[in-house]
């Protein structure tokens, strides 16, 4: 019988380093003088956990806002607080990252239409969830 790995993963919250797996380039547009080092590295955003067995579970995320820099658990209808040490465990499925050129002079908004998604009602959210939004 196939059965859920459970082993611990683990991951860095900050400055992951890609820069040894990566094919290295020079860009006309890289005006940080570092020959592309700082766009090689990437900060997590956000992890999906899986709770569960193999052949079922239940999903929770974690969060870190863009705001105030705060880890948050979204269970449900539930939100909590939590430290970043708390993001790392065994549960860790998908992880987020972003790189870091492009999150300091970014915003989510840059990527996602904000006020569109805060006026979505439940069906609209599971529409556009799944793929099927206009």
């Amino acid at each position: 019988m196939r059965r859920k790995l459970r082993d611990l993963v683990v991951f860095p919250l900050e400055g992951l380093d890609l820069s040894r797996i990566q094919a290295n380039k020079t860009s006309s547009n890289n005006t940080n003088g570092d020959k592309g080092e700082a766009s090689q590295l990437y900060d997590l955003y956000g992890v999906i956990h899986h709770q569960g067995a193999l052949s079922g579970g239940h999903y929770v995320s974690s969060l870190k806002s863009e705001l105030d820099g705060q880890w948050r658990l979204f269970n449900d209808a539930q939100i909590y607080e939590i430290h970043a040490r708390d993001v790392i465990d065994a549960s860790a499925y998908i992880l987020f990252y972003m790189r870091r050129d492009v999150a300091e002079n970014s915003s989510l908004s840059d990527f996602w239409d904000l006020k569109q998604i805060a006026t979505l009602n439940e069906e609209e959210m599971d529409n556009l969830v799944k793929g099927k939004a206009d």
